[in-house]
Order: C-alpha cells, then structure tokens, then sequence
C-alpha cells in the first residue's frame, strides 16, 4: 500500500539543534558565499549533552569531511521570493532553487566542512562559511563514491564570476599583527587574506563605492579595516573587537564616498 501523501500545508515535525556553531565570523559581510573558499577559516560543535555525545558520534572521526545541516537564523525576511540575485550575476535573476541563497521557503543550509578532530563532544572544523551561534541541525558524514558526480557541471556559475583580488597589508596592519599573533601560530593574516582574496563585497557596494572606501569586518575577537582600490585590496589595520557589539553598518554613507548618481549602498564607509 502506498504511504499518504503529505497534503499541502500540512505542519510537519519540529525541528531541534543539536548544538551551536562557535565561528571565527561574528556576522554576515565577511562570512564567505561557499564552504572552502577560506580553507583557514575554523570552527567547532559542541554537541548538546541528550544527544549523547560519546554514543552518538562513535565512528565520525574516521571521515575526513562532515555535512551540517543548519537554520539561517538571522534570517528576517518573511516574504518568499521565488527568483533572487545571486553575486555571481552580477545583478541578474535566478530561481531560489537554483541558489544557494538563504532566502528560502525553509530556512535551512548546507554546508560541507573539514573535519579536523573530535574531542568528547566538541567537532573541530575547518573550511566553514557559517557565521558565529548558527543552529546546526545535523551532522552526516561525507561519502566521496555517492557525494561525488562524476560529470557534474556549475550551471548557471561561471568559473570567472569574481576574479581574485591582490591582497596587501599596511605597515600599520602589518604591526597589529604582530602584536596579536607575534609567533604566526593563529595564521590571522593567511586567514584574512584568504577573505579578502575572494572579495567579500557584494555586486552592488563593489560598483557603486568608490575606490579607497574604508569597510570592515569583524573576526573572531579583531576588527579588520581594509579598503579596495581596482582590483588589490589593502588592509589598513587590524584592532581588538572586544565584545562585539552589532555596529550601525547599514546606514547610509557619506555621498563623497559613491561613485556620481549611486543610491546609498548597505555598509557603513569612513573617510580615509
């Protein structure tokens, strides 16, 4: 007999993390589009004490890479939209279900991650593109012989849609870090090079603000200032964050920091 169909609308179970994401990112402009991108970039799970830990993740350490399923918790836009505008075109529409946008019916991503270690409860990650406090809602292993398609293609994603930017650092950033990583063993500025490498920018705010606009994002417990001119990016300094407090970056910008006849784009500028 053929099991019932679920009937539109119908509420479907709920629902529970398994624990929260500690992330070096602490908020979205900075956060890479694509697990791997930043391979650097570091993370852990700790898994909440019901799932029983020890039990549950018995076998885990032998894969190499983990799939976690995730709640786009930060997402507050309640209306659906079935075509959104991805960065890679560059202003052009595609079908929700043609992205990998978080602005979906269900909030829920999908992200796959290097497993670097298990300690007790905790899952040591790297190559994550999830932002600090993410729900994470599961945890399945990588299989290469079934997650791999051979012939698979990009569709719609050009291998060229953002080109690499040069990545430079200030004397002044250069002495910051120094003083907060003297003997290199936190790779802070591999880390963010790797970020700023891929251009963190959205389409809008990289044609619309002119070049040498100070922006900044935070990581883990620093401030990274930088600002882009053509196609090099140029860290300028990098501060202690302290507690991270959400700043007003979405305010409108000075007008002599816009290229003439641009609407005021999303992140805040200083003058340099």
């Amino acid at each position: 007999m053929a099991a019932p169909h679920i009937k539109e609308g119908t509420a479907l179970p709920e629902l529970r993390a398994i624990g929260v994401l500690e992330s070096c990112f602490r908020e979205k402009f900075g956060t890479p589009r694509q697990p791997h991108l930043v391979p650097s970039s570091l993370a852990k799970l700790r898994i909440y004490p019901q799932y029983s830990p020890l039990h549950s993740l018995a076998g885990l350490s032998r894969f190499s890479h983990v799939w976690l399923i995730s709640c786009f918790h930060l997402n507050t836009n309640k209306t659906f939209h079935p075509k959104i505008h991805p960065p890679r075109l560059k202003g052009g529409k595609i079908g929700v279900f043609a992205s990998r946008s978080p602005h979906r019916p269900n909030p829920l991503g999908l992200s796959l991650a290097k497993l670097v270690r298990i300690e007790g409860d905790t899952l040591y990650l790297s190559g994550i593109d999830l932002i600090d406090g993410t729900p994470i809602l599961d945890v399945k292993p990588y299989l290469p012989f079934s997650d791999a398609a051979a012939g698979s293609t990009s569709g719609w994603v050009p291998d060229n849609a953002f080109p690499e930017l040069a990545v430079d650092f200030s004397a002044r950033a250069r002495k910051d870090l120094d003083a907060a990583d003297p003997a290199g063993e936190q790779g802070l500025k591999a880390l963010i090079a790797d970020i700023l490498r891929h251009d963190p920018r959205n389409m809008r705010d990289a044609t619309q603000m002119r070049d040498g606009a100070e922006l900044e994002f935070f990581l883990s417990d620093r401030e990274v200032h930088f600002s882009v001119t053509g196609n090099k990016a140029t860290v300028t300094r990098v501060e202690t964050a302290g507690k991270f407090e959400k700043k007003p970056r979405r305010e409108k910008p000075p007008k002599n920091q816009l290229l003439p006849g641009s609407p005021s784009t999303r992140l805040s500028v200083k003058a340099k």
